[in-house]
């Protein structure tokens, strides 16, 4: 019996639709819904009605439905659909500018999410983030006297202080994941929402196992195996990934040997030393990030069909990784090279490097809601939906 579906109003958005074309979908006008798209896509499964009708809803603009949309997020953008169209339409592409809309449109605050979309805002976004760090520098002697802390222990650390770096980063960072999480939320809710008077959005598995198969799937990065056009984005992906993974590891656990373990009585060893493992992990990491990040760039350059649109969303995004890795081992071969005594140019240029790369850390972390990196959660949740309701398995949508 067929389930009883409710009458959906139709409420174009013709300026959703130019923003779309605009942001890289630019041949959206050019599909006639052959379901060619559909057919050649391997995340489609036995349904196959995706990404047509998600180029159906965003040539009629129905922006409220794209953006609520889960399957938009289980497409990475593999290109099989844009290479094999006959109308040359790109779906790829159409999906990625609607992800880039998605994200805009659950941000808080969103007018953040515009700034970072738009390349004429960057110099605007970086001054920022250089005036903030600037401003906690300039605290930094007067609260160091009110603190009575005295002891600096390494090259940096005479510049920015543990306490600083531990306290100015987390503060800015968890505001940013606060707001995220809203939009997320939001997200979350009309995904219900968008499927009410239909079986599709009945939870057919506990959240736990949802949530550990999503985890699984995007550890392997399985799924950009079944691309046939661009299979070997998956690599590319794996180094960017994993680099950024084992840089975060790294991180957190130079916070907890700098402030838990001299409580638990371990002796601090930070900063570590270069065969130290985390230092070895951080290193490899490292370069993995910057070879993700510039293998990814480089792709991007090239015009043919299967590689997919190039956006000032994706690039920024992109060098902002590379900026990261490279930054980061510029401070690290400055940090062995000059010794803490040591006074003038040196220094200085040592200070200053650290400085870009605290700098480009800040822009990766605290604009990640409104930045291409929102992708990461996004899409995670997206998946963990469609693994809930058994989205995949059933189809992958609703036709239209």
């Amino acid at each position: 019996m067929a389930t009883a579906v409710e009458p959906y109003l139709v409420k174009p958005d013709r300026r959703f639709v130019e923003t779309i074309i605009a942001r890289g979908g630019g041949d959206l006008k050019h599909c006639f819904q052959c379901a060619t798209c559909s057919v050649v896509c391997e995340l489609a499964d036995s349904g196959r009605t995706f990404p047509r009708k998600e180029m159906h809803w965003a040539q009629w603009g129905l922006k409220d439905r794209l953006v609520a949309d889960p399957d938009v997020w289980l497409c990475h953008q593999c290109n099989d659909c844009s290479a094999r169209c006959p109308r040359g339409a790109r779906p790829g592409d159409v999906l990625a500018a609607v992800r880039q809309q998605a994200v805009r449109h659950w941000a808080v605050p969103r007018f953040l999410a515009a700034w970072v979309a738009d390349v004429r805002m960057l110099p605007v976004m970086v001054l920022l983030s250089a005036g903030l760090l600037g401003l906690a520098l300039l605290a930094r002697e007067p609260i160091n006297r009110a603190m009575g802390v005295t002891e600096h222990h390494g090259l940096y650390a005479e510049f920015v202080p543990h306490w600083l770096l531990n306290t100015f980063f987390p503060l800015f960072t968890l505001l940013s994941f606060g707001l995220m999480v809203v939009g997320l939320a939001r997200f979350w809710n009309a995904m219900h929402r968008a499927e009410n008077g239909t079986d599709r959005g009945t939870p057919a598995v506990g959240i736990v196992p949802s949530i550990v198969r999503t985890i699984t799937t995007i550890l392997m990065h399985d799924r950009f195996g079944k691309c046939g056009a661009r299979a070997d984005r998956r690599w590319t992906h794996l180094a960017a990934f994993y680099g950024f993974l084992a840089l975060f590891v790294v991180t957190v656990w130079a916070v907890v040997d700098i402030y838990v373990n001299p409580v638990l009585g371990i002796a601090s060893r930070y900063p570590f030393g270069l065969l130290h493992p985390m230092k070895l992990l951080a290193n490899v990491g490292g370069v993995l990030l910057i070879y993700g990040s510039a293998k990814a760039i480089v792709d991007r350059r090239r015009t043919d069909a299967e590689v997919g649109a190039s956006t000032a969303f994706d690039l920024t995004f992109l060098w902002l990784l590379f900026g990261v890795g490279v930054t980061g081992f510029a401070t690290e071969v400055f940090r062995f090279a000059v010794a803490p005594t040591t006074e003038g140019a040196p220094v200085t240029a040592a200070y200053a490097t650290y400085f870009v790369h605290l700098v480009l850390v800040f822009q990766l972390l605290v604009y990640l809601p409104y930045s291409k990196f929102a992708h990461v959660f996004f899409r995670t949740l997206a998946m963990v939906y469609a693994e809930r309701t058994a989205r995949q398995r059933l189809g992958g949508g609703v036709t239209t």
